[in-house]
């Protein structure tokens, strides 16, 4: 027989057990929370060291492009420790940073951080981050900036290759022109710096073939090596020079130079801007024509043809609607284009390349573009084309004819090489 005291004394064990499970299971359950919890604040701290990684990337790559050669050791050098300190702020350690394959310049960066866990466990987490295109860097890769000798200024990337904006912009409007004929302008080499020329004149002391350091036309970065190859340079000879760009050695067919330069006061910004537009252009206004439409991101020859056709050239022009100087402005849409005095012709013509751009931009079209600075956006939209004013009309077909080719992005004219063996070359 079984007293109640011995049917208790065995139950007990089971009570036991019991209590032990649901102590094991809540135990358990507080151990996986606080697993997750640090799971989650791994992946935290692997995000913010990525984020200072790539921030402190962006911020060294105007130095590091110094000495392009070190590139990607002195960007791994700032990101990971930007990463290391970051993930010791969060209660982390570091386990890797690396660059992320890809392109000449490295512009994504991927860390692993571990990160204690209960019970003795560590958890890991992986976070990327990288220098993203914006409206400023366009969406041909990071700006950089260009040190070391030469032009000093922002740079930025066509086919992996560094170039100032101006030249990168007339480049755009030649490859464009050339895709249109079914060909690809590729670039092979664009700014270096006198550290890297030093490396290449150290590797072939010619300076027939390799400048020496501080006398490259590269440093300057308005020269491109081009690959000439498939019909590229024919069409080059034909059309490269209404683009800005000239063949600088007669031995060098794949050596072209923008001939309106790269910021203000750098070496040819406007000596011999002349070749890169026609004879009826006046002499006291090609440079500013030529930079006008550079930095607008229009053809130099579209702009002077409009010029032309408004005013003569003649900066103290009013019509007796009232339009004012050499580009004809109302009040209204001087202000709106940022010109002070229309009849000071260097700020007019600016003005003039931004509001054609302008119309660029919103329509898509050359002749669309220019019966909007004629007859304003709004009657084109409103007529759905030029509109059917015998001005406008006539006004679009002198300039699109003046322009010639240069009104489509392209240009007539044989190329100019502007210095001959014997010189040095870049």
């Amino acid at each position: 027989m079984r007293t109640a005291s011995g049917e208790r004394g065995q139950a007990m064990p089971l009570v036991l057990a019991a209590v032990a499970l649901v102590v094991a299971a809540m135990t358990g359950a507080v151990v996986l929370a606080a697993t997750r919890i640090a799971q989650g604040g791994a992946r935290v701290a692997a995000d913010l060291a990525a984020l200072s990684a790539g921030r402190a990337m962006l911020d060294a790559l105007p130095g590091a492009m110094v000495d392009p050669w070190d590139l990607r050791r002195r960007l791994l050098a700032v990101s990971d420790d930007a990463a290391r300190r970051s993930a010791t702020a969060s209660g982390a350690h570091v386990v890797s940073v690396q660059l992320v394959p890809g392109g000449a310049v490295p512009t994504e960066v991927q860390v692993r951080v571990r990160r204690p866990a209960p019970m003795g466990l560590t958890v890991t987490a992986t976070a990327r981050a990288g220098i993203a295109a914006s409206a400023s860097m366009g969406d041909e890769g990071p700006v950089g900036w260009a040190t070391g000798g030469g032009y000093s200024g922002p740079l930025v990337y066509r086919d992996s290759k560094p170039l100032c904006p101006a030249t990168a912009a007339a480049f755009d409007q030649m490859d464009r022109a050339a895709h249109a004929a079914g060909l690809d302008l590729v670039v092979v080499s664009g700014f270096r710096s006198d550290a890297e020329q030093a490396v290449l004149f150290a590797r072939h002391p010619d300076p027939k073939w390799v400048a020496r350091p501080g006398q490259s036309r590269h440093r300057n970065a308005t020269e491109l090596d081009l690959d000439v190859s498939g019909g590229v340079y024919p069409w080059l000879v034909r059309h490269g020079n209404a683009f800005g760009f000239v063949q600088r050695y007669s031995w060098e067919n794949w050596h072209w130079g923008f001939v309106a330069g790269c910021g203000a006061g750098q070496p040819g910004a406007t000596a011999v801007a002349a070749t890169a537009l026609p004879a009826w252009v006046p002499a006291r206004y090609r440079g500013v024509i030529t930079a006008s439409a550079r930095a607008a991101g229009v053809t130099p020859v579209l702009l002077a043809a409009l010029l032309e056709a408004e005013s003569g050239f003649n900066p103290q022009a009013v019509s007796t609607a009232g339009a004012q100087g050499i580009a004809q402005f109302m009040p209204g849409t001087a202000a709106g284009m940022g010109v002070r005095d229309p009849f000071d012709p260097d700020q007019a013509i600016a003005g003039a390349a931004r509001l054609i751009a302008a119309g660029l931009r919103e329509f898509g079209s050359v002749p669309l573009a220019l019966a909007s600075y004629n007859a304003g956006s709004g009657a084109v939209h409103r007529y759905g084309g030029i509109p059917p004013y015998p001005e406008t009309r006539a006004y679009v077909a002198r300039i699109m004819a003046r322009a010639g080719e240069g009104a489509a992005l392209a240009g007539p004219g044989a190329a100019v090489v502007l210095v001959r063996a014997g010189d040095l070359m870049a």
